[in-house]
């Protein structure tokens, strides 16, 4: 093993005096398994910044030591148990290098699933902005491609749902605000038809057929309307719109919009 360099350990002297209460004596330790049995400790304790000091002196200064990747996957982690927007982009980080040294590691479904997690921490709701839920369907429907035999398929799986169904209201929602607040019922049409086409499985389809068959006649496309006002009539007989498309498909062309409340985003399903 080499020896650590006066900066390594100058660096850590500052991260022990800036929050930190690592052992110097044990961090500069010739043994990994002395700092790995430190790291651990601290962990259980939930001393995060402590756990990644040791963790990360296994990793740099051990390359070949056996605690490496429970090291590397300690480091991940710590930062995702800490918590908040920062840490859980490191983790992603982290748990992605351990995917890259690690590979055919027994626990690289584990890390794969806790990198979606990471993203699934940040997401927002529906009415907003939707990337952190694009990127943690991607990493959901990995675990389920290349790990299905894994224990952690199973809540990947149920976590695509979520992701799916969070992506379908927003872009519900986007063609509702069209439709409601600008009047721009083509624009809404846009919206509705995607979700239909891209979100099949969206739970509140009987909401958007009613919505695109409401836009499809307010922009002098009544024809158009009809099998989808048709369809929600057929397939969702006990809906709240059925009331409502009949008087649409059974009405006049030039309709007003109807007083309906805006809809509500759906509660975020517990992390």
């Amino acid at each position: 093993m080499k020896k650590w360099t006066l900066a390594a350990l100058l660096a850590l002297c500052w991260g022990c005096a800036h929050g930190g209460t690592a052992d110097i004596a044990t961090l500069t330790s010739n043994s990994d398994q002395v700092i790995w049995e430190a790291g651990h400790k601290a962990f259980e304790k939930k001393q995060w910044e402590n756990a990644r000091q040791f963790f990360k002196r296994i990793v740099d200064g051990f390359p070949n030591s056996e605690f490496g990747p429970q090291a590397r996957l300690g480091t991940a982690d710590s930062y995702f148990n800490e918590g908040g927007t920062g840490n859980y982009v490191l983790a992603a980080g982290a748990y992605r290098e351990f995917l890259t040294f690690y590979p055919s590691h027994p626990r690289s479904d584990y890390a794969q699933f806790q990198v979606g997690e990471s993203f699934w921490k940040q997401k927002n709701g529906p009415d907003r902005d939707q990337t952190a839920t694009l990127s943690a369907l991607d990493e959901f429907e990995r675990v389920v491609q290349y790990y299905p035999n894994s224990p952690s398929a199973a809540q990947a799986k149920v976590r695509v749902d979520e992701c799916r169904q969070s992506l379908a209201r927003s872009e519900y929602m986007a063609g509702y605000f069209y439709q409601k607040t600008r009047k721009a019922y083509r624009s809404a049409t846009v919206r509705y038809e995607s979700v239909l086409k891209d979100f099949p499985d969206y739970k509140r389809t009987d909401e958007v057929l009613f919505r695109l068959g409401q836009a499809l006649t307010l922009s002098g496309r009544r024809p158009e309307a009809l099998p989808h006002l048709d369809r929600l009539l057929r397939q969702y007989p006990d809906s709240e719109y059925v009331a409502e498309a009949k008087k649409i498909m059974e009405g006049p062309a030039g309709l007003s919009l109807p007083s309906v409340p805006a809809p509500v985003s759906a509660p975020a399903p517990p992390g």
